[in-house]
């Protein structure tokens, strides 16, 4: 059993490498540690590791990801005929894993295009020729070839969601600058001291370039501001998309009963 002077030693050594990591490497910690503290042994192993990391890092070069997985043998993907196609997607995401390289998918995608992707694509992305113990480098397919359906459909249930939010303080976030400064934003929203989503679902999704449009039905409950008077909104809405700096904004929000005007 360790003694209070270990511990306290052992605290106070870890008080300086968080000093040395935040100045030599602008380390943040939070400041939760003096309301739940760690075991300072428990704490000393933590950053040891975030140092371990830091060197590892700063003394990285960037190579071909193919090389930091040893070049393994592979066929062309469109040398694999379909009955094979599964065996030779696993053997490469078991190098993969075995290297510390981790990718995942946020949707369906077939197996060829996934094993096309590796060997044609991630296998030419550059990463830090560094290899630390339980770390993993992730990658994830939709970051390369987006989905924008996929996208839509949560950008849409997340802009409604937050809209109808009166506790939501980045509301603005999932709208264009236009449409979270007009009149009828801030009108809607005021009007209401609360809001209950009852239903909600999306009913179509139309993409045209850099515009598209989601049509949804939904069932909403308000609860007038000053009053304890309800107030439902029930039937079909739709949102307008203006694709800005990589993200779906929704540039206007028609919801039944309480339609801005154009």
């Amino acid at each position: 059993m360790k003694s209070e002077e270990e511990f306290e030693k052992l605290r106070m050594e870890n008080e300086l490498k968080k000093i040395k990591l935040m100045l030599e490497h602008g380390a943040m910690f939070s400041d939760n540690q003096a309301k739940m503290p760690l075991d300072p042994f428990i704490e000393n192993q933590f950053l040891n590791n975030i140092e371990a990391f830091e060197r590892s890092f700063t003394n990285a070069e960037q190579i071909l990801l193919y090389d930091f997985i040893n070049r393994p043998d592979y066929t062309k993907v469109e040398a694999i005929p379909d009955s094979l196609i599964h065996t030779e997607l696993d053997r490469i995401m078991n190098i993969l894993d075995e290297n510390g390289i981790q990718l995942d998918t946020l949707c369906d995608v077939e197996e060829r295009e996934i094993y096309r992707f590796v060997t044609e694509e991630l296998f030419m992305q550059e990463v830090d020729n560094m290899r630390i113990p339980g770390m993993m480098t992730c990658f994830i397919y939709e970051e390369f070839h987006p989905n924008h359906e996929y996208d839509i459909r949560n950008y849409c249930f997340e802009g409604v969601e937050a809209f109808l939010n009166k506790k939501e303080k980045y509301v603005t976030m999932h709208f264009t600058k236009e449409a979270s400064e007009s009149n009828w934003f801030r009108n809607f929203r005021g009007a209401f001291s609360s809001f209950t989503i009852n239903h909600f679902e999306i009913t179509d999704i139309l993409i045209t370039g850099i515009n598209a449009s989601a049509t949804f039905t939904i069932d909403f409950t308000g609860i007038i501001e000053g009053s304890k008077q309800h107030q439902n909104f029930a039937g079909s809405g739709s949102a307008e998309f203006l694709f800005q700096y990589d993200y779906w904004y929704i540039q206007m929000l028609n919801l039944p009963g309480a339609s801005p005007s154009r």
